[in-house]
């Protein structure tokens, strides 16, 4: 009886273990080296030799399709000349970064050109500006828009960095009590301490599942690699978990998206994937009961692109990256 027991178990075991599978690296064809990836409006894009395509999930694979262009938001009058349009669902219609300033001589994004401002379009088409003193810049690209306090109104998260202290993560929204429907800075995370210290948000989604929205970000992602998970409550920014060796940007490139969020074990709750501190590896973490690594990925060559989600039917959704030997990999686990 107790064979039969421990034989039945060692099969339900098995059976398990298969369903559950491994992650794993695989090359997907591309007509040309891949450049870049993009995800816009939720559809991932590759650049392979100039052009660009779509990235499907069928059943034997990844394939890719040929598109004119990725589509992008047109760039506003006076916004910064390489930054983008955030698209909001609720009070904020867009959001960009203008005012284009040369007083930060970092360079961490390609060039000296970074945003002294960022403009708020509400849903009643009015303009708001939130305009920094002389001692910052917005170092970004894109500002990133959601409900972080649960009230039905958007915040817009963006990276500051101060000239002589560093970057730090700020949350801008409607200021309360007097002067209401104005936006500014409600609060944000302490300077990393010096010059050219620099942040890079990886994910805003409630990876916790408390119901509430987090902020990943990756501290100092080119020497440092902390990956810190940070949660908004009464107006302020909290730390409540953070992981080593992770890195979601490689110095002097506009590539700030180099991660991806989604639900990668099947636990209905949101999880991060992007490259290991050396970029050798894609981790995949969660943070849900406490953060901890659900699976890292050894890669043939380095990580070099921004990481998009690719759609599936059903099981973990697969992740594409681009490699510094021009290579497309599928991260995927059938």
């Amino acid at each position: 009886m107790r064979l039969a027991l421990t034989a039945a178990l060692t099969a339900l075991l098995c059976v398990s273990a298969a369903q559950a599978g491994e992650w794993r690296a695989e090359r997907v064809d591309t007509p040309a080296r891949v450049t870049a990836i993009e995800t816009v409006d939720g559809k991932p894009y590759v650049n392979a030799g100039g052009l660009w395509y779509l990235i499907g999930y069928a059943e034997r694979g990844a394939a890719l399709t040929f598109v004119e262009r990725a589509p992008r938001a047109k760039q506003p009058e006076g916004a910064l000349p390489d930054g983008r349009v955030a698209i909001g669902t609720r009070d904020i219609s867009r959001a960009w970064l203008s005012e284009p300033t040369t007083r930060y001589d970092h360079g961490i994004l390609g060039d000296n050109i970074e945003a002294g401002a960022l403009t708020i379009e509400t849903r009643d088409g009015k303009l708001h500006s939130v305009r920094l003193k002389d001692d910052a810049v917005f170092e970004d690209l894109e500002p990133r828009i959601a409900d972080l306090d649960g009230d039905g109104r958007d915040e817009v998260i963006v990276v500051k960095s101060y000239l002589k202290r560093g970057s730090a993560l700020a949350i801008i929204g409607l200021r309360k009590g007097r002067d209401l429907g104005r936006y500014e800075i409600v609060a944000e995370t302490p300077p990393l301490g010096g010059p050219h210290r620099w942040l890079n948000p990886a994910g805003i989604a409630d990876f916790t599942g408390d119901g509430k929205p987090d902020i990943a970000l990756v501290r100092q992602p080119h020497v440092i690699g902390e990956l810190e998970l940070w949660s908004f409550s009464e107006g302020r920014l909290r730390k409540v978990a953070s992981l080593p060796s992770a890195a979601n940007h490689i110095a002097g490139t506009r590539a700030l998206a180099m991660s991806a969020v989604a639900d990668f074990n099947g636990d209905a709750i949101a999880d991060l994937a992007l490259p290991s501190l050396d970029r050798s590896h894609i981790r995949i973490v969660t943070f849900a009961a406490q953060a901890r690594e659900i699976a890292s990925v050894a890669l043939p060559d380095k990580a070099v692109t921004n990481l998009a989600v690719v759609a599936k039917i059903s099981g973990p959704p697969p992740v594409a990256v681009g490699l510094s030997d021009g290579s497309l990999m599928l991260i995927r686990n059938d």
